[in-house]
């Protein structure tokens, strides 16, 4: 009866990562540009995918470059969502081709994913895009010392944390392009959680976290939860950041986002917050505001790259 009741949970808790899941896939996939893009944009853009920045096969990104841009430019990469277990860098194909067509040099990131890679192997990604990218700026016509990030929900948590982090995080891939740096030098970071070590019941519930940390609790192993935490990164060196947060989020809670922006005010570090009256992954707003919403970030990030 005992196991019967345990292979029951596990069951109901797959079918509510199932369907919480497929509530958020209308938003997260397939992130469409501003309707505000100009008809006519002002630059042609060129496309390569699937660009290895690292050795392993899910170390790959898509790049978004203007045709006859003056050079070097500014850049930006996008991180997807998806929990550290779902999830595709074509979330951001439109809007790479959006920011592209208006002058910045734009990159969507595939990064290894948990179960079969467990924390830091994200992070650990994350920084070595950024490296990479520095590293062949010259043949990008990119300006590395301006390239910014923007990430949604897990996406937004790895993007923090590459506005945060001056150094390179010990990771298996840590020695590859040792030389650059990996921290970026804006984030937009749309509802990412930054402070695992706070009550997240709905990531609880589904056991976001112990799939990510190869089942560690926080009671089990605080210190990896810890680790995972930009919040705690946050000093008077870390980037100008813009947080994007829905006041009815259940999945990340806004205490997340306000801590965030607390922190670096704080530290004395540029950061403008923009709430909107939804749930998590832009959900309960109209295609209109989306549409403003994303617009408004676009102009944030070509202002601050």
């Amino acid at each position: 009866m005992a196991r019967k009741r345990v292979r029951l949970a596990a069951v109901f808790a797959l079918v509510a990562l199932i369907v919480f899941l497929v509530s958020i896939s209308s938003s997260m996939l397939a992130r469409p540009a501003p309707a505000s893009t100009p008809a006519t944009p002002p630059y042609t853009v060129t496309i390569r995918h699937n660009i290895a920045y690292g050795p392993l096969p899910k170390e790959n990104l898509d790049l978004c470059t203007p045709q006859h841009a003056r050079g070097p430019l500014p850049g930006v990469v996008f991180f997807h969502g998806g929990a550290w277990q779902f999830g595709d860098k074509a979330t951001f194909d439109s809007y790479c081709l959006y920011l592209a067509s208006r002058g910045l040099v734009a990159a969507t990131v595939n990064y290894r994913l948990a179960p079969a890679a467990l924390w830091p192997a994200q992070l650990v990604d994350a920084q070595l895009a950024v490296r990479y990218l520095r590293a062949h700026a010259p043949a990008l016509d990119l300006a590395p010392a301006h390239l910014c990030a923007f990430g949604e929900s897990a996406g937004g948590h790895l993007a923090v944390f590459l506005g945060a982090l001056a150094t390179t995080h010990p990771g298996d891939e840590a020695t590859l392009y040792a030389n650059q740096s990996p921290q970026v030098s804006c984030v937009a970071d749309e509802f990412g959680p930054v402070d695992l070590t706070a009550p997240m019941p709905m990531l609880t519930h589904l056991n976001t976290f112990t799939t990510l940390f190869g089942g560690a609790t926080l009671a089990s192993d605080p210190a990896v939860y810890r680790d995972a935490s930009p919040l705690f990164d946050i000093s008077a060196h870390t980037a100008p950041m813009l947080i994007i947060q829905g006041t009815r989020d259940g999945t990340v809670p806004p205490q997340q986002s306000l801590a965030l922006a607390a922190a670096l005010r704080r530290a004395g570090v540029s950061a403008l917050y923009v709430s909107y009256n939804g749930d998590h992954a832009l959900i309960g707003l109209s295609k209109a505001q989306k549409d403003a919403l994303l617009a408004r970030i676009g102009n944030w990030l070509l202002s601050e790259a």
